[in-house]
Order: C-alpha cells, then structure tokens, then sequence
C-alpha cells in the first residue's frame, strides 16, 4: 500500500511540475520580407484542425482575434477589412488532442512492486500565420503548444501569454530565423 501512495504521490508532482511548465512557443519568419512595410492586417479565417467545433464557437473565435490582434496593434499595425486591401492576412489554426501520459515505477521501486500509471490530459495547439494577400506568402509564424487546464480561465490566461512570447519576436530582427 505504501508503495502506491508513493507511487500517486510521485505522479502528482511531476504533473504539477509538467503542467505548470508553460507552453512551447516557436516563431519562424521568412528573411526576405520587409516587416517594415506592413502596417495593416486583415483576419483571413480559422481552420479547427481536428474538428472539434472550435469554428462553431464564436467566442473562443472573438477571444483569440482580440489577443491577436492587441498583439498586432502594439506592434503597430491596423486592422482593416479584407476589401481595404491588408498588407497582412492572419489566419490562424487550432487543435485539441486527447493524449496520455503514462509513468511507471521500477520493477522494485523502494523494495515494493513497482507500477504503472497514466494521465489524461488535452494538448491545445494555436498556429499563427501572417501572409501577404497577392502571393500568399507566410512571411512569419508562430505555434504555441500548451496543456489545456479545466478552467476556461486559466486556458485564455495561458494563450494570452503564449500570443505576448510569440509576438515578442515580431518583427523579427534581421538576421536568419
């Protein structure tokens, strides 16, 4: 009995610790855009990757333009409607995935038997695409990887954070990505 109170108990901080690790943001741009040209932006669209209706929520949808776009009106450039003809489309995309974690104690983990455990979590993704609206061209992107917490709260807490790392590095400085 022991051993699997240990055995909880070590599954639990490293999910504390795992959980509270934040999410992985990346950003990527192409070298040869002039970032300083863009001075407006137009949202192009959503695309839910695994369809789960995040496209049929629009407050999740009204949620994410607003980070995006204080992320871009702090960067200085102005939302426009797509007939004004943007130097920017944003589209971005969006999945959720059921995973699991499994951990496991040695055969003889502190003399005991040892165990397996598991831990169901859901994985958020958020990509953001910038493209010039004649060519299409993705001039930058940033994805953000994160654990999606039980509160709504603390998820649109963590995505603002993520948008605020991601467009830290826009415009990007000169040099390779």
């Amino acid at each position: 009995m022991p051993t699997r109170i240990a055995a909880s108990l070590a599954l639990l901080i490293f999910a504390v610790v795992w959980g509270c690790a934040g999410p992985t943001v990346r950003t990527d741009f192409d070298p040869a855009a002039d970032f300083s040209a863009y001075k407006t932006y137009a949202f192009a669209g959503l695309t839910d990757l695994n369809h789960h209706g995040v496209m049929n929520n629009s407050l999740l949808r009204k949620r994410l333009e607003q980070m995006m776009g204080d992320q871009l009106t702090l960067k200085g450039l102005r939302r426009v409607g797509t007939e004004e003809h943007p130097d920017l489309l944003v589209h971005y995309w969006v999945a959720v995935k059921e995973k699991m974690r499994v951990s496991g104690a040695g055969p003889y983990w502190r003399g005991g038997m040892g165990g397996v455990s598991t831990y169901n979590y859901q994985e958020g993704t958020l990509i953001i695409d910038l493209l010039t609206p004649r060519q299409q061209d993705l001039v930058w992107r940033a994805s953000m990887v994160g654990i999606l917490a039980d509160s709504k709260e603390d998820n649109h807490q963590m995505i603002s954070k993520a948008m605020a790392e991601a467009f830290a590095n826009y415009p990007p400085h000169s040099g390779k990505p």
